[in-house]
């Protein structure tokens, strides 16, 4: 435990205390707030950030006031991200969270700020740590947004978002008001918190870590009977330490401290019915007209917290069901505005969901160790389970049907399952000034590689989901791989213009980003590229850029249907469990799969793109935002596994095999320990995990370097599935020849004799910045590609190194509690590469 370093620190502070519109009342504590604050945090005898690292915005009039500083100090923080928020709290009708501007018209959605954008700069932070504040009414919403899904069970898209170091600290629950005692110096959560800043917790803790000031305040909340704060913690951010203790005792227990202050009357300004409905109650920090006091008496009543249920869904569309799961959390609030129901939304592969069924979700005894890490990503078992396709529920369920004591049943069937239907379309950039629109088209295959007097489409190039990644990917290739197409037609006419388009999106290394990509995230020379998506993906988009609530420059998309298309269908199912869950979450959970099936439910899927089977072919924004209206899905599921397996072989045989080399650090640093292995084992870990999904023509490489051994550099010999375990008989010691390392497998790629057949990629592993004085090697063309993964370290912190990579591959940090995890996800993404 630490102090941050104050130098690589930034903090926010942002207070709404005054407003124009007369529903929203002005709350001169909340200025009051903020500047307490700042004085703490940059008292040096105290905390320690600098004046100029420690801005405070107050009053701020649109979003971008708010937003402009915030990234600013993301941007610039490499060591703890402050970010602190005192205003309204406001719900819109769909139960998401907004915050309070000066400027916050009632009735205009866009004169308030949505927390989703907020969090969004937030999480993108290189920040090793990041605290975020709350202090608003129903400001437990913001977990949502924080950890992509209500409370995030586990996942790794929360590995790929790096929130390992998040800490989240709110005024009251997400169905909850704050309050803001009538004539008060601060509001009722703030005051508490800066008066256990100020004066100290007695005890031997040196310094006040977030947790012990939770746990500090929410005493104080609850012995008061006030709406009770709330935390969130990702790994052990809980233990970051903003400022000292005053109160630190040497030999002392550790107490809560209560403070002795009188009581504050509390008063609730009238608010216009309008923005009730408007809002459903959601108003900002609540005044109360009550008498708070410590002596014993009758509290107000407290929400009971509200009955969680986890579903599971495929990874590209967790900020979708996000969406439609608040709609529902938002349509059960009771009349009192009390969350009943929490869904908390985990996500995996496809190749992960059906081995974690297959072992009934629990480790058995004599669990393999890439078991035992799958268990680990896949997070806790669902009650409800939203795959792609019926194929994959369907063979998922013949599994565990034929495993012998499986503790999970799949019930139901292809015709039970589907809740909504969305089919493959290809994205066009449309006209900035025209509403987007939808064409037919012929067949995929004339999409890709073009045909003499065919219609004419407007791209350059197209962009296909991996289809070793995602359905969207291999839903694709059942057309682009038609029976009787011949291995040559397969290379040339598809593979190659795919291969190409991808290389020039920048989509060279991995999954292709469909979001980032439809949110404008080209060079200037790739503004023709097309993409295939899913239509909800497409129609999504153009809503929300349509509204207003834009993610990149000023473009919609239009839509080809080709004529083979194939579609997702969504199916659903409750998992049976031999140690079924409380009565109480079954009745939950079969009530929400219920709704889901409604007309309301219908409408919240539809109004996110999809097409509801319950409400038919047109429902909501389909036709208005670039979908064809008279699209439907035929009857019956077409797309069966004998379809997708055929599309799978003719893939691996069409696509070029990659040749990957993989560098592993083995300097002394590397002896760093997290999560009970050294940062060294934790990279070979995920080097083990990865070799299974080679494919037959793929080859691998391993060499470690350090000054420690002769040369700098020594093979690992052996076949693939040896090279990883051979290495651990190697035990770090040095410095760090990085450069040398790099130009040591630049070499060797370039010495590969079949390097036009082939992908080339080196994948750099270190922890570590170069100690030696060799020179990097130039990259003059594509053909060889370098990624170098940085364990435990933000970003890429080499800018020599960045700059290479920068056309050429990739530089990226990950946390070193999850480097095997990202690791074995880089790799895993270099075999199916996509680059030229």
């Amino acid at each position: 435990m630490r102090l941050p370093d104050f130098d690589r620190s930034r903090a926010v502070l942002i207070g709404a205390a005054e407003y124009t519109s007369p529903g929203l009342g002005d709350m001169p504590a909340v200025a009051n707030n903020v500047a307490a604050l700042q004085r703490l945090l940059t008292d040096s005898a105290l905390s320690g950030f600098a004046p100029g690292h420690c801005s405070v915005t107050l009053n701020p009039t649109e979003p971008g006031d708010v937003l402009r500083p915030v990234q600013t100090a993301a941007d610039e923080a490499t060591d703890v991200l402050l970010v602190y928020y005192a205003g309204h709290g406001i719900l819109d009708h769909d139960g998401h969270l907004h915050l309070g501007l000066r400027a916050t018209d009632t009735t205009e959605d866009w004169t308030v700020l949505k927390f989703e954008e907020l969090a969004k700069h937030i999480r993108r932070s290189a920040a090793r740590s990041k605290v975020i504040i709350l202090d608003c009414c129903y400001s437990g919403r913001a977990i949502r947004y924080m950890f992509m899904s209500g409370g995030r069970l586990a996942t790794r898209a929360i590995a790929k978002r790096d929130i390992s170091g998040l800490y989240v600290l709110t005024s009251s629950a997400a169905g909850k008001p704050s309050l803001a005692p009538e004539g008060g110096e601060f509001t009722a959560f703030t005051g508490q918190l800066l008066e256990h800043i100020g004066a100290g917790i007695r005890g031997e803790r040196r310094l006040l870590t977030m947790r012990a000031l939770f746990d500090a305040v929410r005493g104080s909340m609850k012995q008061r009977g006030l709406p009770l704060p709330q935390q969130h913690i990702g790994n052990n951010a809980g233990d970051v330490a903003l400022v000292r203790n005053r109160a630190y005792t040497p030999g002392a227990h550790a107490v809560s401290l209560i403070p002795k202050k009188p009581a504050l009357p509390l008063a609730l300004p009238a608010v216009p019915p309008r923005w009730r409905r408007a809002v459903g109650g959601g108003l900002g920090l609540v005044v109360l007209t009550v008498t708070v006091s410590t002596a014993a008496g009758p509290a107000p009543a407290a929400c009971a917290a509200p009955t969680a249920i986890r579903m599971l869904v495929p990874p590209d569309t967790v900020d979708m069901f996000t969406d439609i799961a608040g709609a529902y959390e938002y349509a059960t609030r009771g009349p009192d505005h009390c969350q009943r129901v929490r869904v908390d939304l985990s996500s995996a592969s496809r190749d992960d969901v059906a081995r974690a069924f297959q072992l009934s979700w629990r480790t058995p005894p004599d669990a393999t160790d890439e078991d035992r890490r799958l268990l680990d990503r896949v997070g806790l078992a669902p009650d409800v389970w939203i795959a792609d396709l019926g194929a994959d529920m369907t063979a998922v369920q013949s599994a565990v049907a034929a495993i012998d004591g499986a503790a999970v049943r799949i019930p139901g069937g292809p015709d039970d399952w589907p809740i909504a239907e969305s089919p493959l379309v290809l994205a066009e950039p449309g006209d900035p000034t025209s509403a987007p629109i939808a064409r037919l088209a012929p067949s995929w295959n004339t999409v890709i590689g073009g045909r003499a007097g065919e219609p004419r489409l407007r791209v350059t190039g197209v962009v296909r989901p991996d289809p070793d990644t995602t359905t969207v990917g291999r839903l694709a290739d059942v057309a682009l791989y038609p029976p009787g197409q011949s291995t040559t037609t397969a290379r040339n006419r598809v593979q190659r213009p795919l291969d190409v388009a991808a290389a020039d999106a920048g989509q060279g290394i991995g999954t292709p980003d469909i979001a980032g990509l439809l949110c404008g995230s080209f060079g200037d020379a790739q503004r023709g590229t097309g993409l295939i998506v899913a239509e909800w993906q497409l129609v999504r988009h153009n809503l929300q850029h349509r509204a207003g609530r834009r993610c990149g420059p000023a473009r919609t998309w239009n839509s080809w249907y080709p004529a083979d298309t194939r579609w997702l269908d969504y199916p659903m199912a409750q998992p049976q469990w031999a140690h079924a869950p409380g009565p109480r979450v079954r009745r939950t959970a079969d009530a929400f799969t219920a709704w889901i099936r409604s007309p309301a439910g219908g409408k919240a899927m539809a109004d996110h793109g999809l097409r509801p089977r319950t409400t038919g072919p047109d429902t909501g924004p389909i036709s208005e935002n670039g979908a064809l209206a008279n699209w439907f899905a035929k009857d019956g599921y077409q797309t069966a596994p004998t379809d997708l397996a055929r599309a799978d072989k003719a893939y691996q045989t069409a696509k070029k095999p990659a040749t990957v080399l993989v560098a592993v650090d083995g300097s002394g640093s590397m002896t760093a320990r997290s999560g009970g292995r050294s940062r060294f084992d934790a990279a070979l870990d995920g080097i083990a995990a990865s070799v299974a999904t080679m494919g037959a023509r793929d080859d691998f490489g391993l060499f470690i370097f350090s000054t420690a051994i002769k040369g700098g550099i020594t093979d690992v010999d052996g076949d693939a599935t040896a090279v990883a375990q051979r290495a651990r008989d190697y035990r770090p010691a040095g410095g760090t020849p990085l450069y040398q390392a790099v130009d040591h497998g630049v070499g060797r790629l370039r010495d590969d004799r079949t390097a036009g057949d082939r992908h080339r990629i080196l994948l750099v592993l270190t922890d570590g910045q170069n100690t030696t004085g060799h020179r990097l090697p130039r990259l003059d063309d594509d053909s060889i590609q370098v990624v170098v993964v940085n364990v435990g370290v933000p970003g890429c912190p080499d800018p020599r190194l960045a700059a290479l990579t920068s056309r050429h591959g990739d530089c990226v940090g990950v946390p070193s509690g999850t480097v095997d995890v990202d690791v074995a996800e880089q790799i895993e993404r270099l075999w199916q590469k996509e680059t030229t």
